[in-house]
C-alpha cells in the first residue's frame, strides 16, 4: 500500500502553513521544511496534541488518587494509554511501565536488576531466564552497534559489579553485527545480552530472535533497545523473545518526556523498584516500606500523565496507517536515497537497503565534515543530524569520525529525497569539492 503522504502531512501542524494554523516559524523569507531527522526525533500529528490539551483543559488531575470526577477521568485515560501502548507491542497492559523515554528505561533496568540481584542471592532459581545472584566474572554480552542510552549503563553495572563486557562485532564487509559469533561470545558465565532491535546509524534490523535463543540456552536475560524500531515496523515482544524491551515516544509520533519499559510479568515481580517515593507501596512505616504489584511499584510520584494520554493517541494514529505500510514507505525512500546518493561523487553510504531498514541513510561526503554538510543542508531547509548520533563504538568501527544522517518517516517523499541531493551538490561547491 502507497501511503498519501499529501494527506498524511496535513496532520502535523508544523508542515502545514495556510489557516486553520499559523506556523510563524514558516515565513516567506524560510524554505520550505524538508524534515529528514526522524531519528532524533520525529513530528507531532495534531490529535495526540489535541488529546493532551483536553487533558490539561478539562480533567487535570493527578492519577488513582482522587475519588472525584477529574480524577477518575484522568485515571481512566492514563491507564487506557497503558493498554494502547500493550497491544501495540503485543504485551500485557500490566507489563508496561510508563517512563521519560529510553534513556530512563535502560537506567532504571539496569537499576532495578543490580538492587534485585545483589542484593539477593538466594532468588528462587525456577528454569532458565530466571534472576541469578552476579558475581564477578560473570559476563554482560551487547554489541558495538548499540546507543549510549544503552551502553553506559551497563558499562557503569559492569564496573561496579566486576563484570566482563564483551561486544558482537560487525560482519566482515558488513553494516550489521556477526551473528556467527553468537556461540563463542555467549557462554555459560553470561547473564545478561544487551542488543538493540534497529541501528540509529544504519537503519539496519538485528535478528533479535536469534540471539534471544542463543542467550536463554545458557538461561541469561535478553534485554532489546527498541527505539529506533517502535512505530517504525511491526513489533511484537513475543515474536522477539526478549525479556524486557524499551522505547521512546518521540521519535514515534508521540510527546517528547515519553516512553516505557516492558519486562515479563514474572520477571518484574521479582524486581525491586529502583526510584522511590509516593504511589509504589502497600505500606510504610519507620522502618520499612513493602511494593505494590506491578507496574505501581515501579511509578514512583506524579508521572507525566498528558504525555502518556498522547503516546497513547500516537499509537492509534500510526495502528490506523499501519505499521507494515509505514516501514515499506520508508524502505522504498531509502532505497531511492541510497540510489541516488551513489551516483554522486565523492559520497559514501553507510546503510542497509531494502525493507530490513526502519528508515536511515547515514552518509560522508568526501572533504566535507558532516556538520559541515548538515549546516549547508540546513541553510537549504533540510534538516538531518551530523556527528556520532550516541553511538561512538559503531562510528568507530565504520572506520569515520562521524556522518551525516538522513532518516525518513511516514510523511517523507521522493521530492525530499530531490531536496537532500540538491543540498549535499551545493554543499560539495560551497567547499570546493564537486567532481564531474
Amino acid at each position: 500500500m502507497q501511503l498519501d503522504t499529501e494527506t498524511i502531512k496535513k496532520d502535523f501542524p508544523i508542515f502545514y502553513e495556510g489557516p486553520p494554523f499559523v506556523n510563524l516559524r514558516r515565513t516567506a523569507l524560510r524554505k520550505p521544511l524538508v524534515y529528514l531527522d526522524n531519528a532524533a526525533t520525529s513530528q507531532t500529528p495534531r490529535v495526540v496534541l489535541d488529546a493532551m490539551e483536553a487533558y490539561y483543559t478539562d480533567f487535570r488531575a493527578n492519577i488513582h488518587r482522587g475519588s472525584y470526577e477529574e480524577g477518575e477521568m484522568a485515571s481512566a485515560a492514563y491507564e487506557e494509554a497503558r493498554g494502547k501502548v500493550a497491544r501495540f507491542i503485543g504485551a500485557d497492559p500490566r507489563e508496561v511501565i510508563f517512563t521519560s523515554g529510553a534513556t530512563a528505561s535502560s537506567n532504571m533496568l539496569v537499576s532495578m536488576l543490580e538492587h534485585s540481584i545483589s542484593g539477593s542471592s538466594d532468588l528462587p532459581q525456577e528454569g532458565q531466564n530466571f534472576l541469578r545472584y552476579l558475581k564477578s566474572g560473570d559476563e554482560i554480552v551487547t554489541t558495538v552497534m548499540e546507543h549510549h542510552a544503552s551502553l553506559i549503563p551497563l558499562q557503569a553495572l559492569a564496573k561496579r559489579q566486576g563484570l566482563t563486557l564483551k561486544h558482537l562485532p560487525l560482519g566482515k564487509d558488513s553494516l550489521t553485527i556477526d551473528h556467527a559469533v553468537l556461540e563463542k561470545l555467549i557462554t555459560e558465565k553470561t547473564k545478561i545480552v544487551s542488543v538493540m532491535l534497529a541501528s540509529n546509524v544504519t537503519g539496519a534490523v538485528n535478528d533479535v530472535a536469534r540471539i534471544a535463543e542463543c542467550a536463554h540456552k545458557v538461561g541469561a536475560l535478553v534485554i532489546c533497545d527498541a527505539t529506533a524500531a517502535v512505530g517504525h515496523m511491526p513489533v511484537d515482544v513475543k515474536k522477539l523473545s526478549v525479556d524486557f524491551l524499551y522505547f521512546s515516544g518521540h521519535k514515534m509520533c508521540g510527546p517528547t518526556g515519553t516512553g516505557m519499559l516492558w519486562g515479563r510479568g514474572e520477571l518484574l515481580e521479582k524486581l525491586e523498584p529502583s526510584v522511590y517515593g509516593g504511589g509504589i507501596v502497600d505500606e510504610v512505616t519507620l522502618e520499612k516500606a513493602t511494593w505494590r504489584g506491578v507496574p505501581a511499584r515501579f511509578e514512583a510520584g506524579t508521572p507525566n500523565i498528558a504525555g502518556a494520554i498522547g503516546l497513547g493517541v500516537a499509537v492509534e494514529y500510526l495502528e490506523k496507517i499501519g505499521l507494515t505500510n509505514i516501514q515499506e514507505h520508508s524502505a522504498m525512500l531509502v532505497n531511492e536515497a541510497i540510489k541516488q546518493l551513489e551516483k554522486i561523487s565523492g559520497v559514501t553510504v553507510y546503510a542497509e537497503c531494502d525493507v530490513q531498514n526502519v528508515g536511515v541513510v547515514s552518509f560522508v561526503v568526501d572533504g566535507v565534515h558532516s556538520h559541515d554538510v548538515a549546516e549547508i543542508l540546513g541553510r537549504e531547509g533540510v534538516a538531518v543530524r551530523a556527528g556520532h548520533h550516541c553511538a561512538m563504538p559503531f562510528i568507530t568501527a565504520l572506520g569515520v569520525p562521524a556522518t551525516t544522517r538522513a532518516s525518513f518517516y511516514l510523511y517523507n517523499t521522493m521530492s525530499d529525497i530531490d531536496a537532500l541531493v540538491r543540498g549535499i551538490k551545493k554543499a560539495q561547491e560551497v567547499f570546493g569539492v564537486s567532481r564531474v
